[in-house]
This record gives structure tokens, C-alpha cells and sequence, in this order.
């Protein structure tokens, strides 16, 4: 038995030596990547001149007319009666961003009138993978209820909506982990602030956007989608990635990256193209762009590998002071108070938002009541919507929509 047991303790020491080594591997790849992208560019044209490459290279990748995700979607809205607690107002809602497809959808807004009938910073909140428990997941997950609630305390309006087949979606019948939805899921964010920033938003919801002030932000996989609408999308006034900017790792969700838009031939096969998310989050330059990081996944080596790249990128502009990393060495992979903290102060700094007893009020702890599953979803006995009848039963009939252009 004493054999047996010295057998199997070796083994699990060779194994985490093993996945040690491995990770060390994927790391050296991780900077040898940047190193790469060190040596492609050393000026403001030459950026310029990749930056239209990698961007056009996810154009191509996604397949999607930017002209039409522009466009402020004409299928049907509806909002359940508002949820109050705390000092704010909380909507459940949908929006059909693709036909037969609705986006479902929370809204965390001011109580106080002499704030939320004014135009308002918008955050969009994307979610990620969490799952601790049937009201502690997917968009209602805490870490992003009380974000949602402390920037809206603070005069903000805050937007998280659900990843195909999570949240609301769930028991749509369609699935998550599924390829297309890397396609689907952007479509859907790009549609959604189209939404947010029309007419037909403030006519329905009484609320308006301050269009100088559109910010996207998410942890994991929610981060992954930051960082595509990133890339895409010029209307964001400011970037805020979380726990998921890294030399050497992309998701491991087919929603995620599962058209492989970071390696391939690609510009008509003219090109064979690598990048990785340290790269494309670059092209959000010289905007404003907070990535937060942790210890405890593959951000920990932000400090040393990603961030100074990018300030590298930042100086083509002289725009150093625009580009900033939180690190929380302890920290682990979520999106903490002193992470929302962290973004709530980039925001603040960066836009240069008034001292006017809202939008500085300190954010020391959540005073946010957190709310069940059942009680913020868009669908169900507690808001009184059903969802649609006409609702689409396959991932590939909202993708084939998307791309057909």
C-alpha cells in the first residue's frame, strides 16, 4: 500500500510539472508573439498599415456589414414594468436585433429624475462564463448586478445582455457553444447600441445616451466581446477589457473565437495572418483603453508582456496617457469590487466627467441588493413577457441572415 501510495504521489508530481511546463510554453509562444509585432511596425504609418490589415482581415472573418449593424433594428422591443431598489430603476427587456431572433436584455438607470431625464455615459456590460448557481450566472451574475447598480447610483446607464443561449436564452432551444455565435454575438452588441443610441430608444425607455460616452466593458469571455466590438465598432468612446487581454490565449469557447479570426489566409488568400488579442485590442488606439488583469489566469503577466506593448502602440500617438493596466496581483478571475472600481475611475479620469456630486460620489463598497434570476429575466411570470412565437430555432438561420449581405 505504502508503494502505491509514493506510485501515485510521484505521478501527480510529474503531472503538475507536466501542465507547469506546458504553460511555461504557451507563455514564451504568448511573447514571442509580441516581440513579432514589435518587429512589424516601429511608426505611425506602418501601425496604420497593420491596423487596416487585421481589421480587415475580421471584416472579412466575421462577414458582417458594418453599414447595416449600424442601422437601429426595426423588429419589435418590449419592456416589462420597472424594477426600483437601491436608487435605481432596473429594465427587463428585448430587442429583435436579427429576425426571429430577441436580444434579452437589463437596463440599470438612476431613480433620480434630475439624472435619468438627462443624456447619460453609457456602459455596455458583456457578459461572460460564470455559472456559481442558478441566480448567481450568465448576465445576473453578482460581480455584473453590482456594477450595473453602482455606475447607475453614480448617473450612469448601464446595459448587459445575454450570449446566445445563456441567461433568458437558455430555454430558446438554441445553443452556446456553437461556432457561428462568435458572428451572432458581435452582430447582436453592434445591433444593441444601435438600439441605444436612436430615437426609438428614448421614445420607449425615457432615457437617452450621451453619445461622447459609450464604453464597453466585460470579464472573460464578456471581455473577449469588448475586445471584438472593439475592433469593430467606432462609435465605443472607450475600452475596458477584463481578465482576458493575452499574448497567447483567445477563449476556449467556440463563441468565443470559433471562426478563428486569428490565424488563417485571409484577405482573399492573399495573406497568410496571424495576430492574437494583445494586437487587436491595440487597434483601439488612441482611444481610451483600461485592461485589467489579475494573478490568477492568463492576464497575470499583463504588467511585463501585454501593457507595455501597447503603450508601445499608444506612443505612435503620443497618447501614452490613454492606455492603462490594472493589475490585481491577488485577484482572481472575475470582475471584483476593486476591479469596478478600477473602470469606474478610468472612466471618470479619461472622459473627464464632472465633480458633481453623482458621477464622483465615492464608490467605497456595493449598498446594491442582489437580485434572483427570476426577478431580472426578460421572460417569465415576474416581468409578464413571453417570448415571441416566431422565435428562431437554429443558430444557423440567425447566422445565414447575418451573412448573406
Amino acid at each position: 500500500m505504502q508503494k502505491l501510495i509514493a506510485f501515485f504521489s510521484t505521478l501527480a508530481v510529474l503531472s503538475s510539472m507536466i501542465i507547469d511546463i506546458a504553460g511555461d510554453l504557451v507563455y514564451i509562444r504568448g511573447v514571442q508573439g509580441v516581440r513579432y509585432f514589435y518587429g512589424l511596425y516601429d511608426n505611425l504609418e506602418d501601425w496604420e498599415a497593420r491596423k487596416e490589415t487585421v481589421t480587415g482581415f475580421a471584416l472579412e472573418t466575421f462577414n458582417i456589414d458594418i453599414a447595416k449593424a449600424k442601422e437601429a433594428p426595426e423588429g419589435k422591443t418590449a419592456y416589462a414594468p420597472k424594477i426600483k431598489a437601491d436608487g435605481i430603476l432596473i429594465d427587463r427587456l428585448y430587442v429583435e436585433t436579427i429576425p426571429g431572433y430577441y436580444l434579452c436584455a437589463n437596463l440599470y438607470a438612476s431613480a433620480d429624475p434630475a439624472v435619468n431625464e438627462k443624456p447619460m455615459p453609457l456602459v455596455m456590460l458583456a457578459q461572460g462564463h460564470f455559472n456559481e448557481g442558478r441566480d448567481n450566472r450568465d448576465r445576473f451574475f453578482r460581480d455584473f448586478q453590482h456594477l450595473g447598480a453602482a455606475f447607475a447610483q453614480r448617473g450612469f446607464l448601464v446595459v448587459t445582455w445575454d450570449m446566445v443561449g445563456r441567461g433568458d436564452d437558455g430555454d430558446s432551444g438554441l445553443t452556446h457553444y456553437d461556432k457561428t455565435n462568435t458572428v451572432i454575438q458581435t452582430w447582436n452588441s453592434m445591433k444593441l447600441l444601435s438600439y441605444l443610441l436612436s430615437e426609438r430608444f428614448t421614445a420607449e425607455s425615457s432615457y437617452k445616451v450621451d453619445e461622447k460616452y459609450v464604453a464597453v466593458t466585460g470579464a472573460s469571455g464578456g471581455g473577449t466581446q469588448a475586445i471584438h466590438m472593439s475592433l469593430l465598432d467606432d462609435r465605443l468612446t472607450a475600452s475596458i477589457p477584463v481578465a482576458m487581454v493575452s499574448a497567447y490565449f483567445g477563449g476556449n469557447c467556440d463563441c468565443e473565437n470559433g471562426i478563428n479570426a486569428l490565424r488563417g489566409e485571409g484577405l482573399g488568400g492573399r495573406l497568410k495572418f496571424k495576430t492574437n488579442n494583445c494586437e487587436r485590442i491595440a487597434c483601439f488606439a488612441p482611444k481610451p483603453l483600461l485592461v485589467i488583469s489579475d494573478g490568477d489566469d492568463w492576464t497575470k503577466r499583463n504588467p511585463d508582456v501585454e501593457y507595455p506593448y501597447l503603450q508601445y502602440v499608444y506612443s505612435f500617438y503620443d497618447a501614452q496617457p490613454k492606455v492603462e493596466n490594472f493589475h490585481d496581483p491577488h485577484g482572481v478571475h472575475d470582475y471584483s469590487l476593486v476591479k469596478r472600481q478600477a473602470a469606474l475611475d478610468f472612466l471618470l479620469r479619461q472622459w473627464g466627467l464632472p465633480e458633481n456630486g453623482v458621477y464622483d460620489v465615492p464608490y467605497i463598497k456595493d449598498t446594491y441588493t442582489l437580485k434572483a434570476y427570476d426577478e431580472l429575466r426578460t421572460f417569465g411570470a415576474s416581468s409578464g413577457l413571453v417570448r415571441p412565437a416566431d422565435a428562431a430555432q437554429t443558430n444557423k438561420e440567425l447566422y445565414d441572415i447575418i451573412t448573406s449581405n
